[in-house]
């Protein structure tokens, strides 16, 4: 209920004050006051007040649009139940899973798909490429459009039926790229939606729903590319995209109807004018074009080689664009894609670092490993599936009691410390057991090729969820949008540069250590007929000493 006075328009009158003045008209509303008052009251400087202004209430009315609701819901911190929770962060997992798996689940089908399209190794990085640089350049459009447009306007957008027709090599490439355009969507809007619905004391245990999906989605992508690669006829590899589609379907009901009159995003009204007026254009083509170059940088020297002009001139341009990028940030007047802070804070930007490594070593790993177990033991796509389960376990197992760990000593303590010592452990363990995958030939004993990579996954399991936690701590809650979109930037940034490096490492390697008259396009396209040459057993050491070296940057990462 609330009320007004009659007999004041003034903004201290609403406060109950009426102010001095000199003109009769300051107090005309009073009905109490005589002419006679009036007159004496304007011939001198006393104050004459209203004994008992008029309170006339303005009732609430019986229907309140939805809208307005949410505003005020959202003004006194009001929250969605806890069976709403559990079903939104259910949907967003689910979602999550989509995204996420969409990009590990070619590690095993990649061999088979290469052979059916007769690729060549550039082609083979391409297809693993194109769906994370897309997913990583438009990471900064999906922050500030979900104060714009509902975010699940994005999350049916993910997969593309495009996916399973491609009749050749070029065109699963880009249906691979525009895949990617809506897998950035969902993983910048699932955790930033997630993440504004839920108290802060209880971010780390509802988001540990969605730490456990991104590791598990390491165990089921290679696992389902590993089945469909195995089947043939109508249920082949092209399968491992068309079943995204009613488990896409099924999570946007679930999500739609869950997030039904909840508020998230910010609290005022965005218009497309205002949109336009404010979104930083020229920061989004800087960060994209200087990931852009640096990633086609990396492939062109798969081709050309390092010392190639085209090869040079890519990657410099490319960290130069991105280096004024973050000059243009902080001085920009716009809505800058990543928060000021960004650049400011020691903690922030050492959680990005280690948030971009973390994932350029996960992702070359994951990938290259995957490689090895079908290209030097000769493993079928899903026995490689299956063998790569202590490692994408390890990461899944790893990172569940580091997120409860995390949620224990924020709700009991406010205490985050032990993310510091988090990291610093996962980065410690997870550079010991690439450490140990060196040793690793084509000899090794099943032990081996099941410890060293398990040592290895359980470190970077412990990466999962800490660095996230630190990052939205430091930031303001108006910040939380933008600052989620930056963070799954760098983030995706460091597994697609991850891949290129890794690519080129790959192939440059393979290049000088192959026997004479074998080339290294020659040995991704046809490994069963190689298999009968008596050189054989030289290309499989070249092989096993080109995947040994993929990701030489984090055997340097120092523990602390």
């Amino acid at each position: 209920m609330t009320h007004s006075l009659v007999c004041s328009a003034s903004p201290s009158e609403k406060d109950g004050v009426l102010p001095m003045s000199n003109s009769a008209s300051s107090v005309s509303g009073c009905s109490s006051q005589t002419s006679a008052s009036r007159a004496s009251f304007d011939s001198s400087r006393a104050t004459s007040e209203c004994s008992s202004p008029t309170v006339a209430p303005t009732p609430t009315p019986k229907t309140v649009s939805s809208d307005t609701l949410v505003a005020y819901d959202a003004r006194k911190g009001s929250r969605p139940s806890t069976a709403r929770l559990a079903v939104t962060h259910a949907g967003a997992a689910l979602t999550l899973f989509l995204a996420t798996t969409d990009a590990t689940i070619v590690s095993t089908t990649l061999p088979t798909i290469t052979n059916e399209f007769n690729a060549n190794q550039a082609e083979y990085t391409w297809v693993c490429v194109t769906y994370m640089l897309t997913q990583t350049a438009f990471q900064p459009l999906y922050g500030k459009l979900s104060d714009l447009i509902d975010g699940l306007a994005f999350v049916d957008s993910s997969t593309d039926l495009s996916h399973g027709l491609p009749k050749t090599i070029t065109w699963l490439i880009l249906a691979r790229a525009i895949a990617g355009v809506g897998g950035g969507g969902i993983v910048s809007l699932v955790w930033t939606i997630t993440s504004e619905i839920v108290d802060v004391r209880n971010q780390a245990k509802w988001s540990q729903a969605l730490s456990l999906t991104w590791a598990c989605s390491a165990v089921a992508g290679p696992l389902l590319g590993g089945v469909f690669s195995e089947t043939s006829g109508s249920l082949n590899w092209r399968w491992a995209f068309y079943i995204n589609l009613p488990i896409c379907a099924f999570a946007f009901v679930v999500l739609w109807l869950s997030l039904r009159h909840t508020y998230v995003g910010d609290a005022r009204q965005v218009s497309w004018s205002h949109f336009g007026r404010t979104f930083d254009f020229i920061g989004l083509l800087l960060f994209m074009g200087g990931s852009c170059g640096i990633v086609i940088g990396f492939n062109f020297a798969t081709q050309m080689g390092w010392a190639s002009a085209s090869t040079l001139v890519l990657i410099i341009t490319g960290i130069v664009v991105l280096l004024l990028g973050g000059v243009y940030e902080v001085r920009t007047k716009r809505d800058a894609l990543f928060p000021p802070i960004a650049f400011k804070d020691r903690t922030i930007m050492i959680t990005l670092v280690v948030t971009f490594l973390h994932n350029l070593a996960f992702n070359a790993g994951t990938f290259y490993l995957a490689l090895y177990f079908q290209a030097v033991n000769g493993m079928s796509p899903l026995e490689a599936g299956m063998t790569m389960l202590p490692y994408s376990l390890g990461s899944s197992l790893a990172s569940m009691p580091t997120a409860w760990l995390i949620g224990y000593y924020q709700r009991r303590s406010l205490d985050t410390s032990c993310q510091k010592y988090i990291i610093c452990s996962g980065l410690a363990v997870s550079s010991v057991g690439f450490g140990l995958m060196m040793l690793m030939s084509d000899a090794s004993p099943r032990s081996t090729q099941v410890g060293f990579p398990l040592i290895a996954g359980v470190g970077l399991g412990m990466l999962f969820h800490a660095p996230y936690q630190v990052f939205t701590r430091a930031l303001r809650r108006q910040d939380v949008a933008a600052g989620t979109s930056a963070f799954f930037l760098v983030r995706f940034t460091g597994a697609t540069v991850g891949l290129a490096v890794a690519g080129a490492v790959f192939r440059g390697q393979l290049s000088e250590t192959l026997p004479a008259g074998v080339s290294a396009s020659s040995v991704l396209e046809s490994l069963d007929v190689l298999q009968s040459r008596s050189d054989w057993p030289a290309i499989l050491r070249a092989l096993t000493l080109a995947i040994k070296v993929r990701v030489p940057a984090f055997r340097e990462i120092p523990p602390d």
